[in-house]
């Protein structure tokens, strides 16, 4: 099987399993509105939670096949408008606080100059490239800081997620944007994801002509960076 049909084929079985699991995630959301099973909401192992617990990673793990997929198939389209920097990252780093919020031994910092401008782009999957960013720093950080700059430059906005976790080998770090890579020895490490996050945010980056790269040191931490042009 070529490439082209083996990307042709993900990219089909991802929209199939999407579509199936969306419509599994509505009917356990019907099930929130059953009054006789209201005592089973909100309850820690509870048949409902426990369902809702474990569906809700499968979903995000297929969405992420779906963007990969699009991705490689160049399906990937991007609904451009005028973004609020600002009001993006409202968003973002709320989303970023309840990651913080699960490892009290990670800060959160932040360091977004005040007077950004608009800039010409897709809010929703600059965000997802952002996020991804940032679920990496502190999923690969035990301890210290995870911190999200953005910058105004002469003719683009930098965007910079730092974190002080465990870095990357010089010899692993040309495989990094590499999909289904990954830094870890150990395949059963918890951290051990499918590889294909990375490959996602320089792919909607490029979209918006903009450039991603990175910068780290075993040991030291890590920082990745993308620009959107002005």
């Amino acid at each position: 099987m070529t490439e082209n049909k083996q990307n042709e084929f993900l990219y089909k079985m991802s929209r199939s399993m999407r579509l199936g699991l969306s419509e599994v995630q509505k009917y356990v959301n019907d099930l929130y509105r059953i009054e006789e099973l209201e005592d089973y909401i909100g309850v820690k192992d509870s048949p409902i939670e426990y369902i809702k617990a474990a569906l809700d990673p499968l979903i995000g793990q297929v969405n992420d096949f779906q963007d990969y997929a699009e991705t490689v198939t160049g399906r990937m389209e991007l609904d451009l408008q005028d973004v609020d920097i600002h009001a993006m990252l409202d968003g973002v780093m709320t989303i970023a606080d309840q990651l913080a919020e699960t490892n009290p031994a990670v800060t959160l910092e932040e360091d977004i100059e005040e007077d950004l401008p608009t800039i010409d782009g897709d809010p929703t999957r600059l965000s997802q490239a952002l996020l991804n960013l940032i679920h990496n720093a502190f999923k690969f950080t035990e301890s210290g800081r995870v911190t999200v700059r953005v910058a105004r430059e002469p003719n683009n906005i930098l965007f910079e997620v730092r974190d002080t976790g465990i870095g990357i080998a010089e010899e692993n770090q040309e495989r990094v944007f590499e999909p289904f890579e990954t830094i870890l020895e150990d395949k059963d490490d918890p951290r051990l994801g499918f590889g294909i996050g990375l490959k996602i945010v320089e792919h909607i980056v490029d979209l918006h002509d903009g450039e991603t790269w990175f910068e780290s040191k075993a040991g030291v931490g890590s920082s990745f960076f993308f620009t959107v042009p002005l």
